[in-house]
């Protein structure tokens, strides 16, 4: 079966030699017919969101990030074993097939875009082989991290965030505003200073932490892949990002709070509260690479000395 890449077994040192002049030809037209039969979803559900939602706007970095990876372990692609895969036209054709479902039938934008990752992993698989997939499955599935997310299922993610929020910020503004009496109601916190009128301050969807945590996710995501560590550090890096990304939103509510309590509302919206957001990704950034070096001092492995025997 003619493959885009060279089966021949000596290894590649440019990606000239691994994509010969001839199967560059082909790759073009693989490419080219990729994208005109995706050409509505990526104009219309990516690009389009990447550039007006700002909660997607990490989108045009993830391509970027994918290709990185490959340039950084272009090593490991290289030597890969190159053996094409009937299984991928299989991976092709279904992938298509959703595609086609959801475009003219179920009206369903979220699986468009994600078939098109499927598309580009039957294609890996039918060129390449596992040996080529093996290598390049986390650069293509990282481009996940770029699709947005359904409206409803938007909705659904962010009001657990905005009450999570709410309630911790409820619980630790009074610790910084003495006098200060607090109540969590859904997403309004109830509040009242002593000697003073009542109030309530709402988390709002922009205050939802989404925006935070997606961009948060995306780069902690990368980082962890990376990282020169152990797979079940890797794990439990990636895992962290949720968490880490709660707590630096429920910081910015809470800060957010007290300044509207104490009469500086102007500090708490627009490029002030912005910033603020930029500001918990740096902390964010902070906690995750604390993370990263508990993890690394968690188990120190003892030299072994010259007989193989670990030194006391």
């Amino acid at each position: 079966m003619p493959s885009l890449l060279s089966a021949e077994r000596a290894v590649p040192r440019s990606w000239g030699e691994f994509i010969p002049p001839a199967a560059r030809v082909q790759l073009a037209v693989v490419a080219a017919l990729v994208l005109m039969t995706y050409a509505s979803p990526i104009r219309s559900d990516l690009v389009w969101k990447w550039t007006h939602d700002g909660n997607w706007s990490h989108g045009w970095l993830v391509p970027l990030f994918s290709l990185y990876f490959l340039v950084t372990h272009r090593e490991e692609v290289f030597a890969s074993v190159r053996r094409p895969n009937y299984l991928g036209a299989v991976v092709i054709a279904g992938s298509l097939a959703v595609y086609l479902a959801c475009a003219w039938w179920l009206q369903m934008s979220y699986p468009q875009a994600v078939s098109m990752l499927g598309v580009l992993f039957g294609l890996v698989l039918l060129f390449g082989g596992w040996g080529l997939l093996r290598v390049t499955w986390f650069p293509i599935g990282f481009l996940l991290l770029a699709v947005p997310l359904p409206e409803s299922v938007y909705v659904e993610v962010t009001m657990p965030l905005r009450m999570v929020s709410s309630v911790v910020a409820a619980k630790v503004m009074p610790l910084f505003a003495s006098g200060l009496y607090t109540e969590p109601q859904g997403v309004v916190i109830d509040y009242v200073m002593a000697g003073g009128r009542p109030g309530s301050l709402n988390v709002e969807e922009a205050c939802s932490g989404m925006r935070l945590m997606m961009a948060f996710v995306t780069l902690g995501v990368a980082m962890a892949y990376l990282g020169d560590r152990p797979v079940w550090q890797r794990v439990i890096m990636v895992i962290s990002c949720a968490p880490i990304a709660i707590i630096c939103n429920a910081l910015r509510v809470t800060i957010t709070g007290l300044l509207h309590v104490y009469g500086y509302e102007e500090y708490g919206r627009g490029t002030a509260h912005q910033l603020l957001g930029i500001g918990m990704l740096v902390v964010a950034l902070g906690l995750y690479a604390l993370t990263g070096y508990v993890l690394s001092h968690l188990v120190v492995e003892e030299p072994e000395t010259e007989d193989g025997e670990t030194a006391d």
